[in-house]
This record gives structure tokens, sequence and C-alpha cells, in this order.
């Protein structure tokens, strides 16, 4: 009997901090299940790919303990919750690492005293300011933080306030946080390094961009304040913009086209699959499905084949009439006249019938030798 089909619910509207491929110890089995996971607010969220909108599972880290190495097997680690533990294993030691240092800094809110690079602990503090300004927000009247040695309790998240104030929706704006942001550019550096985003307090845009020269990158944000009528860049003295196109014409134009505007292209299956778990390692493997093309129906075959097959000419024969008297035949009949039109090719050699002088002349003639004969 085939194991029932999970239950997959869909992710709420929270900011990601984080992603990659996890393996996770199931509780029965004992077994390591691959899944992609991602890191948004307080939760660890676990999907069967990448772009699969909903999840299967999800650990809350409301109340976190800590997070461990585990020795006795390669790149794994136990997050460890008041509620029990769970082991997780990462595709390499970097990466058990970064996700050791995401899951403390989110759920202790605080940066960890780990060996990392500047870079690595900038994008720490960033997920920091991130998590405690989402806490804020969506904290209400009778919930509030508890201090980290004692866990902490986090309302659900609620959507945004930010709705759209135009129809005409820009292919670079994107409905991602800071650091989300941040990732998108360092990913897709080919296809632009500037990107309009909702800024952190829900009511106005940010203008996200990054420069990638020799080995360092440089990351910078800019707010844009929405006004009644239009849009205020706040730099400088403030720059007016009637429309958001004309905010990203703005940063073109000062920039000289250094900054573009970042349009990912979507990708598309081309084949369909299906993805099953291996019984032995629990891996994932997609299966691609071949389509058949349906075979023409037998009426279909003889009604092409009608078309293609060459018309064969039908050869009329002229048609000869006799007049009969005792069961003699007498003089023949011409053939009609438009029958032998359609048929000229294939006319009969057969003599036109005899005028009556011609056949008296002829016994004439047969009497007068048969007297010279008898004489």
């Amino acid at each position: 009997m085939a194991s029932p089909r999970p239950a997959r619910h869909r992710a709420l509207l929270v900011p990601g901090y984080y992603d990659g491929y996890l393996q996770k110890q199931e509780t029965k089995s004992k077994k390591l299940k691959g899944f992609w996971t991602v890191l948004r607010g307080n939760e660890l969220f676990f999907q069967m790919t990448s772009r699969d909108p909903t999840y299967i599972e999800k650990i809350s880290l409301d109340n976190f303990v800590s997070v461990e190495n585990d020795e006795s097997q390669k790149n794994s680690f136990i997050l460890k919750l008041k509620s029990g533990d769970t082991k997780l294993q990462a595709v390499s030691l970097e990466a058990r690492e970064e996700w050791k240092g995401f899951i403390h800094t989110v759920g202790r809110l605080e940066v960890p005293d780990m060996d990392f690079l500047p870079g690595q602990i900038h994008r720490l503090q960033d997920v920091l300011e991130e998590e405690v300004k989402r806490c804020q927000k969506t904290a209400s009247s009778s919930l509030s933080l508890s201090p980290p040695q004692s866990g902490r309790t986090t309302p659900e998240p609620v959507q945004s306030d930010y709705d759209d104030v135009e129809n005409d929706q820009l292919s670079c704006f994107y409905k991602i946080s800071r650091v989300e942001a941040q990732t998108l550019l360092e990913k897709n550096v080919e296809f632009g390094n500037m990107l309009m985003r909702p800024s952190s307090d829900g009511q106005n845009l940010s203008i996200s961009t990054l420069q990638a020269l020799k080995n360092n990158v440089i990351v910078k944000h800019y707010r844009v304040r929405c006004a009644d009528n239009g849009y205020v860049i706040e730099i400088e003295d403030g720059i007016f913009c009637k429309s958001r196109q004309e905010i990203v014409d703005i940063f073109i134009e000062r920039t000289k086209g250094v900054l573009k505007p970042l349009e990912v292209t979507t990708d598309y299956e081309i084949n369909l699959s299906i993805a099953q778990e291996d019984a032995e390692s629990g891996e994932l493997i997609h299966q691609k499905i071949h389509t058949a093309t349906q075979s023409p129906t037998k009426t279909s075959t003889e009604l092409v084949k009608a078309k293609l097959s060459p018309k064969i000419p039908v050869i009329l024969k002229p048609k000869v009439k006799y007049l009969h008297d005792n069961g003699n035949p007498k003089e023949p009949l011409p053939a009609d006249p438009k029958i032998c039109q359609q048929a000229k090719p294939f006319q009969s050699n057969t003599l036109p019938a005899l005028t009556s002088a011609f056949n008296k002349e002829l016994n004439m003639k047969l009497m007068m030798r048969r007297t010279a004969m008898c004489d």
C-alpha cells in the first residue's frame, strides 16, 4: 500500500533570511530525508523544491535553546529546542556553519560569536535588524518579546499594509526584504544591479543597488518616500518623481548607465516530471514522464489516404444499339454522339450502316454473276 501523500501548506508573507538544501532526520524511521529549507522569520520551512510555494513541514524557533555540531556524522548539527532535538545535515561544512549562524541570530536575536568573514557578519547584522523590526511590527498589545535566555513568543505575522498605487508595475520591482534584495542582486549580476522594493516600514519604497569592483562588493539602499501626488527620492535636497518609472530613469541617468534595472527571467520546466523518494537513501529523484502522442484513428487514416491517392479515370466504352427482327440482327444504329465524344480515343472500328441504294446495286451484281455461272 502506498504511503499517504504529505500535506502541503502555503507559506505566509514572511521575509526569507537564508535557504539551501538540508537533510532532516525523521522521527519514526530515523532516516535523513532531503528538503529545500528556507528560514522565514523565526521558522524553518521544509519544501520539496526551491520553486515550490508550499511547504510540507515547519519548525518554530520560539523555544530555541542552542544549535550544536554533531560529530557522529559529517556536516550535521543538532537543533535543540525546549520541545525536543532535531538532527539536520548540510551539504558542506561552510553551509553548516552558515545555517548555525542564521538560526542562532533569529532564535536568540543576537549575532553569534563565530569565525565568520566581515561580509557574513554584516549579513547576520542585517538579518537581526530585519527580525527585530518584524517582531515589533507584528507584536500585539498582549504579547511582548521575552528575554533570549528564556525563549520568546512571536505572534503570527500579518500581511504588509503596503499597497500598489500604480497600475504600471515595473519589471524590476520585487516584494522582498533588504536581505533578500542583496542576495538576489548577488546571484543575478548578469541581469542587472538595481531593483525597487517595499521599504521595511511597509509604507514607502526603497532602491537597492550592487556594484562588484574587483574583489569588493558594494551594496547601497536608497529611501523613496511616497507623497500624495508622486514620490520623493531622499537624496541631497530630494528629487520629486511622478511615477516609479521616472524613479528608475533618474537613477540610470544620474549614474550614466552604470546602474541597470534587474530583470530576472522566469524559468519554466520543459519536461513533465515527478519527484520520488529513494527507498534506501531517502534522496529525491526527479523522474521524467514521456508523453506519447496518440495515433490517428482508422477513419482519419482512411481520409488521408483518400486525399493523397490519385483518381483513376473511368473509361467509357461506346454502346452500339441493334434493331432485332425475328431474332436476326439488322442494321446497327450509331452510338450516342455524346458518349462518343467522351470516349473518342476508344471509338469502335465497326463500319457504318450501308445505304439502301448500295444494297440494291450489290444484289443486282450478285444475281448477274449467278446467271452467268448457270449459263
